[in-house]
């Protein structure tokens, strides 16, 4: 079996020295202008565990030093080369495509965390209080959620706004956890790495009662578009 790490471009340019799942060596198999990296295997399918995640970041984000990557989520498996080059030339052209759109880039990943939302007054039994009350009260709990989510879109997005400049390509949720505002990741010029940082300070100094947690750079797991 062969396990599978990325596609890249420049197939012919040095691989860096690199050791894969179960210790196997990184090897290269080059179709027209992409190649896959993958390692052997033997033995069932690896188990999402720490150690195996982390080779397999490892392995990508070393390839990331003048290359185009497409990172292969974890625990893709192939039965044999034959199977693997006729993956790179069924799905060449798109793979080419995927690439030129990371080519130069690295994904960086903002979260924006803010407290929880002060709690609601506690229900009361429904006989301590008439039909008036209680509708009355439901509104008011209703009334705070959505200012709440308001303020939410709205804080959130003047920060996206300001990350979104230096991007190229984004994704983001608001308010996926009441305590985090913002979880976005941005697809950014290498050389915009520290511009990009120097803007996520600058819009937490902005925003003390905000925490902005910046990591990366990563591989574009978020950008690669079915490939």
């Amino acid at each position: 079996m062969l396990y599978l790490y990325a596609i890249i471009n420049r197939p012919t340019a040095p691989l860096p020295p690199n050791t894969g799942l179960g210790g196997q060596p990184v090897q290269c198999s080059a179709w027209g202008e992409v190649a896959a990296i993958y390692s052997h295997h033997e033995g069932p399918a690896p188990r999402p565990e720490a150690a195996h995640l982390w080779r397999h970041e490892e392995v990508v984000e070393r390839l990331l030093d003048g290359r185009g990557v497409l990172p292969v989520r974890f625990g893709a498996l192939l039965p044999d080369e034959a199977a693997l080059l006729a993956l790179l030339g069924e799905r060449h052209d798109r793979f080419v495509a995927g690439l030129a759109r990371v080519a130069g880039r690295v994904e960086v990943s903002v979260r924006a965390l803010w407290s929880a939302e002060a709690p609601l007054p506690v229900s009361r039994p429904a006989e301590a209080e008439n039909g008036r009350a209680y509708l009355a009260r439901r509104m008011a709990e209703a009334q705070a959620r959505e200012a709440r989510l308001r303020e939410a879109r709205q804080r959130a997005g003047a920060l996206h706004a300001a990350l979104n400049e230096l991007a190229a390509a984004h994704t983001h949720q608001v308010l996926p956890h009441e305590c985090i505002l913002l979880s976005a990741a941005y697809l950014i010029p290498r050389e915009a790495i520290d511009p990009f940082r120097a803007t996520v300070g600058a819009l937490g100094a902005a925003n003390p009662d905000l925490r902005l947690l910046c990591t990366g750079p990563w591989p574009a797991y978020h950008f690669v578009e079915g490939e």
